[in-house]
């Protein structure tokens, strides 16, 4: 008999020739699972890996399986192969001589080769639902006669499991029932012994094993091809930044000056010790080209020390400010001989919009290919969105953790960082240690309002002095108009006592409803007397886009535009309009909006007013869109000061980051980390990872 993984039918016969034999898939599975994995421990920890891709289809040797497969029967739940592959793998870890694992790691293989195998075309579940599923009669009869279905075919299966180094089949139906029991017996010591560091350790590897293999099979089954990796030039930043150096005026003195001191300091990172970073620098200041090129040097040195090439993944909060970044980043890769019909393997932007399409060799590759690359990261630059790259690595989603193998030895970027919700900041501190920790990955968060994510001891600022910029910064004033709440109308009738025509606004709204409802108001005003703009997330992404370039080219050409918007507009966007006028918020995202005022240093001064807005029935809007702890404080802090100087912003938001810290509740964020670490990551009535939502 001969045995398929994957079977190609035409008039209900097999095309051999374009059909996967069983025993070239788990050959090839294992080869790519133990290439893609990493984890940072001692001994052949990587075999295991190639054991999980060798064993894990093992229940494709059923004919209740070949039966669905090859279009004969469909037997049911009899040709479901999953849970008896992982049994299987399970007895494969515990009978291989694995040498030198540490203790944490060796005393669960079983349990490790069971849960990542169950769960290799689903997504990942608990041990408790495991355990129900070993203990429920149904299964276990399921289970005992697809063991007798296999033995029919031992003399088949075993010479093929022989050639890859496996144990027979009646070897593994003997030991089914002490399975079962080790099973048990692993899961009580793991959850009732093991203690909170060892626990995250075996969570870590069961992901990173998880990853390697779903993506290996999934790849292997869809013959795709290993994309080459591709070298960066590590000064390839510097050059690009030749065509602006005879830029004049303050702001690029300063670009310039930040940017040559956060390289300097890339020659004293040890990169053995040196994992964690924050570069905390003004808006406007020129983080995205001096963190990028901060990273492509960190890079070199792990490529000369270490001997491997980190991904760079480049993660920032909204995709407008995504799209402009990868456009930056792109036109600066694109100064590399072969980028040109390269240019995924170099670069990918990838968000729930992108346009999939991989290019490599001159082609862009079928859609089922291309797909499975970008959702790989299957690149040596990805710029991506914080929630993918944080629904990635917090995760109980297959198609999300299969890039996780390629996140692991990264350098990682998160950008804007003071977005992440303040009470899952706990949460995010700890996952991103274990990354370090145990997948190798450097961590630098950059943002112009440093929260208190990593305490100063946790990591190294990459911009000393940083304050000293902040002052030199001093561009505008922030008025603060929030003592009492005021309707639209009463904005607007304030808003027509101070309009100056010789100025450009800016208004950031909460809620899109609200930013409508103002946008018709100064539209009937302006009345077509200057250019009228509107941005919010309701608009595509492409044409948010196409505005946004449209209106930064009136202002650069000194024309005097108004924007009404939503956030989308409030980080990371290039424009800079004379007044800024936002509803109150978190003072973080105050501070963020205002390096949209005077942010090239174009006038004497700036002004950004902010206002406490209310709804018909008085509620205010900031409670539509935040929890209603950060923009209480904010409203507290800023009711006490009637104006503020831009060289004052680092020293309040450090103070509002000290309080708010103090005031949130980081209950969720320790019970989900909790979960994470005790591999709950989907249970009904329980807190588990599935909780974990941005």
């Amino acid at each position: 008999m001969i045995f398929f993984s994957h079977a190609e039918m035409k008039d209900n016969n097999v095309m051999i020739e374009d059909s996967i034999l069983l025993k070239d898939h788990l050959r090839e599975v294992a080869e790519r699972a133990r290439g893609y994995f990493f984890f940072n421990s001692e001994g052949n920890i990587s075999d295991i890996a190639y054991y999980i891709g060798l064993s894990h289809d093992f229940g494709k040797y059923m004919t209740y399986f070949q039966d669905r497969l090859l279009g004969r029967k469909d037997h049911g739940k009899l040709s479901n192969h999953a849970f008896i592959s992982s049994l299987y793998s399970a007895y494969v870890l515990k009978k291989i001589n694995l040498t030198g694992l540490d203790e944490d790691i060796g005393q669960f293989l079983p349990l490790i080769g069971l849960f990542v195998v169950y769960h290799h075309h689903l997504d990942l579940r608990s041990l408790e639902h495991l355990e129900r599923h070993l203990e429920d009669q149904e299964y276990v009869d399921i289970l005992l006669r697809q063991i007798a279905d296999i033995k029919k075919n031992a003399d088949t299966v075993d010479k093929e499991l022989d050639e890859l180094g496996l144990p027979a089949v009646e070897e593994f139906a003997d030991e089914f029932d002490s399975l079962r029991d080790e099973f048990f017996k692993e899961k009580y010591r793991f959850e009732k012994k093991l203690a909170s560091d060892s626990k995250a350790r075996v969570s870590i590897l069961i992901m990173s094993l998880f990853s390697s293999l779903i993506d290996a099979d999934k790849k292997s089954a869809g013959r795709v091809g290993e994309v080459q990796r591709r070298h960066i030039p590590y000064d390839i930043v510097e050059r690009y930044r030749e065509r602006f150096k005879n830029k004049t005026g303050k702001i690029n003195v300063l670009r310039e000056e930040i940017f040559n001191k956060v390289l300097e300091k890339a020659k004293s990172i040890d990169i053995e010790k040196d994992r964690m970073f924050t570069f905390t620098s003004p808006t406007g200041s020129g983080k995205t080209l001096t963190g990028f090129a901060f990273a492509l040097k960190l890079r070199e040195k792990i490529e000369e020390k270490l001997g491997y090439t980190p991904r760079i993944i480049y993660s920032l909060p909204f995709i407008s400010i995504i799209n402009q970044n990868y456009e930056v980043l792109k036109d600066v890769l694109s100064n590399i001989e072969d980028f040109e019909g390269n240019s995924s393997a170099y670069i990918i932007g990838h968000h729930h919009l992108s346009k999939l399409e991989y290019e490599e060799y001159d082609e862009i590759k079928d859609t089922e290919t291309s797909l499975a690359l970008f959702e790989s990261w299957d690149s040596e630059v990805i710029v991506t969105t914080l929630v993918q790259l944080l629904h990635s690595i917090i995760s109980l989603k297959n198609s999300l953790i299969k890039k996780y193998h390629n996140i692991a030895r990264s350098i990682i970027i998160l950008d804007e960082v003071q977005n992440i919700p303040v009470e899952y900041w706990s949460l995010v501190n700890n996952t991103l240690k274990l990354l370090s920790e145990y997948l190798g990955c450097y961590i630098i968060l950059m943002t112009a309002t440093k929260p208190l994510i990593f305490s100063e001891d946790e990591a190294i600022e990459l911009l000393d002095e940083n304050d000293r910029y902040f002052r030199e910064m001093n561009r505008l004033e922030l008025i603060p108009q929030v003592k009492e709440g005021r309707t639209l109308d009463d904005l607007f009738d304030w808003f027509r006592d101070i309009y100056d025509n010789n100025k450009s606004y800016l208004f950031v709204f909460n809620t899109i409803n609200s930013s409508i409802e103002f946008y018709k108001k100064m539209k009937d005003f302006l009345n077509g007397e200057k250019k009228l703009y509107y941005l919010s997330a309701n608009i595509v992404s492409k044409d948010r886009l196409k505005k946004i370039q449209e209106i930064k080219s009136l202002l650069e050409r000194g024309y005097k535009p108004v924007l009404v918007s939503t956030q989308v507009v409030e980080a990371g966007v290039d424009i800079d309009f004379d007044v800024v006028i936002r509803d109150i918020g978190p003072l973080d995202s105050i501070v963020q909006v205002s390096g949209r005022c005077n942010r090239n240093f174009s006038k004497n001064n700036g002004s950004v007013w902010v206002f406490y807005l209310i709804d018909e029935r008085g509620k205010d809007y900031a409670t539509y869109v935040y929890k209603k702890i950060a923009p209480s404080l904010t409203r507290e802090i800023l009711g006490k000061i009637d104006k503020i100087r831009e060289e004052e912003f680092i020293s309040l938001i450090n103070n509002y980051f000290e309080v708010l810290k103090g005031r949130e509740s980081f209950q969720d964020s320790e019970e989900i980390y909790k979960a994470l670490i005790s591999l709950r990551f989907y249970e009904e009535n329980e807190v588990s990872v599935k909780d974990f939502e941005l």
